[in-house]
């Protein structure tokens, strides 16, 4: 059973570590704009999301324009299967200070922050309202018509589409204060300790 655990263990350890070393790719070079600057063409924009419509996190209920989530099934110990698994988005607006950009995050490299609930059967990777975010993609002038939220009667603002680069990518750059425990760093260290612990019981069980 120590057996088990420990090779668990190691299985959630190596995920996590991965997930955090894929989590922070290294940055394209890619000229950065503000949006009251923007011609047509590729190149970066920071600012934060403004929603239209919203959905819910399963997490926490907290307003989100992303959610990606995974619901698991313990087999006991750190052994546990994925069953579940939804996608659900909607169209929302950048909005840096100088201007507005469109993103459909449905047709987006999406690169969020996970987090789980507390018995780590339901994880979820998301963009939530107010969130600042790097967009980085081939920007073109957009005619839209909002029926709803802060932005409504917005009519015309930029959009983010596909080049030759691939689809347009969408990276949180989350405040601390935003970040809740469950987060790739603290999944990589909640996989360290539970690693360390079954080694620990197992070097144990060896020596007496």
């Amino acid at each position: 059973m120590l057996l088990l655990g420990l090779a668990g263990a190691v299985a959630l350890f190596g995920a996590a570590a991965w997930r955090v070393r894929r989590a922070r790719p290294p940055q394209e070079i890619v000229e950065s704009r503000h949006v009251s600057d923007l011609a047509e063409g590729r190149f970066r924009v920071v600012g934060r999301i403004g929603a239209m419509q919203t959905v819910s996190s399963a997490v926490d209920a907290s307003p989100c324009v992303y959610v990606d989530v995974s619901e698991f099934r313990s087999f006991g110990g750190a052994l546990a299967q994925e069953v579940v698994r939804e996608v659900r988005a909607t169209p929302f607006l950048v909005d840096d200070g100088t201007g507005l950009v469109w993103v459909d995050p449905r047709e987006a490299e999406i690169e969020a922050v996970t987090v789980q609930e507390d018995l780590g059967l339901t994880a979820e990777r998301r963009l939530r309202v107010g969130e600042e975010v790097e967009v980085v993609g081939t920007f073109r002038r957009l005619e839209v018509e909002s029926e709803g939220g802060p932005y409504r009667g917005v009519s015309s603002v930029w959009s983010v589409g596909s080049d030759a680069h691939g689809a347009p990518r969408v990276s949180y750059r989350t405040e601390p204060e935003m970040v809740l425990a469950g987060d790739e760093l603290a999944a990589f260290f909640r996989g360290a300790g539970v690693l360390l612990v079954a080694a620990g019981s197992l070097i144990a069980l060896l020596v007496s």
